[in-house]
């Protein structure tokens, strides 16, 4: 059985969980701490997360190399490169989301420590406060309360994706590495203050993770959507 180390909040982690649950891959989780590079290293060997380490030993990391990865060792589960996906649109999508990082990560950057295991670690919290902060240059707080800036500033490119997951069901009409990663990095936008998504995105967002078998939202929040 492989094993997954990995964040709970962390968008590239949830695009691998989203992957393994879609490939119905048995895997043992092992929750990582936010406490920085030199932890990383000493539980994974890497000095970033998500790191999967295969029956065999060997270990590895980047999420999407870790999803192509997934479809070469396991060519019997469902493809969510080759045969569910052409390289041109995933091209589109990635330059879509390399458009999009600085805005999105100001957005959910203030929503994140709504995950147990960050908010309520302050040693994590200050990792991260210090590492958010500095790239994007303004505090936790600072973006929180210019949320509606941010997201105006990005309303055009996440109507652009909207259209076409209502059109498709998915990024494409089977489910792919795009959906991992749109649902993985936009998973945050959910937990914003005063901003309700458009009903078509938080439809597909439920899609994925039904097709995943997987909820990517905080613990006290799966359990009010199940009240």
């Amino acid at each position: 059985m492989l094993t997954l180390i990995h964040f709970d909040f962390c968008p590239f982690c949830q695009r691998v969980r989203l992957a393994l649950g879609y490939k119905n891959i048995e895997f043992a989780e092992l929750p990582a701490r936010f406490y920085g590079p030199e932890h990383f290293r000493n539980i994974s060997g890497f000095e970033r997360l998500p790191v999967i380490i295969y029956p065999d030993g060997d270990r590895q990391g980047e999420s999407l190399e870790l999803i192509a990865e997934l479809d070469r060792r396991f060519p019997a589960t469902p493809p969510l490169h080759q045969g569910a996906i052409a390289a041109a649109d995933l091209e589109a999508v990635l330059a879509w989301r390399a458009r999009i990082s600085g805005m999105l990560f100001r957005l959910i950057a203030p929503t994140l420590p709504q995950y147990p295991g960050l908010g309520d670690d302050p040693r994590a919290m200050a990792f991260y406060r210090e590492r958010m902060e500095g790239w994007l240059g303004d505090t936790l707080e600072g973006l929180q309360a210019r949320r509606l800036q941010w997201y105006a500033s990005l309303e055009a490119e996440l109507n652009g994706i909207t259209d076409r997951i209502a059109r498709h069901g998915f990024y494409t009409p089977v489910f792919s590495v795009a959906d991992t990663l749109i649902t993985g990095d936009l998973t945050g936008l959910r937990l914003l203050e005063d901003i309700t998504l458009p009903p078509e995105l938080s439809a597909y967002f439920a899609r994925v993770e039904a097709a995943a078998g997987v909820s990517l939202l905080p613990e006290p929040l799966k359990q009010g959507q199940n009240l």
